[in-house]
C-alpha cells in the first residue's frame, strides 16, 4: 500500500516542536531583557546570545507558518488520505512503553 507524500509528513509533531522552540527562545529573550534591566551599568551579559534567540524565534516562526499552510493546502486539495473521522496521533501506538 502506497502513502501519499503528506501521509509521511508529521504535520502535528513538527508544528508542536517548532511551537516549543518558539515559546522556549521567547521566554530566554523575555528573561534576558528582565535581567539587563535590573542589572545597572552591566549590559555584557545574556542567558543566550541574542542573535540566537532571534534566529530561533524567527526561524520556528517562519517554519510554523510555512508548516501551517502546507498542512491545511494539503488538506483541502486531499492530499491526505486521513478521513476528518481519524484525528492525526501526536505519538504513535509504539511509543509506548507499556507493551
Amino acid at each position: 500500500m502506497s502513502t501519499s507524500f503528506a501521509d509521511r509528513i508529521p504535520f502535528a509533531r513538527i508544528i508542536t516542536i517548532l511551537a516549543i522552540i518558539f515559546g522556549v527562545s521567547g521566554g530566554l529573550c523575555g528573561l534576558t531583557w528582565v535581567a539587563a534591566m535590573n542589572v545597572r551599568g552591566s549590559d555584557d551579559w545574556a542567558i543566550v546570545p541574542e542573535f540566537i534567540e532571534a534566529a530561533a524565534m524567527g526561524l520556528s516562526l517562519l517554519g510554523l507558518i510555512v508548516m501551517s499552510l502546507i498542512w491545511i493546502t494539503a488538506s483541502i486539495l486531499g492530499m491526505s488520505s486521513h478521513s476528518s473521522d481519524q484525528p492525526q496521533k501526536l505519538f504513535d501506538d509504539s511509543d509506548d512503553l507499556e507493551k
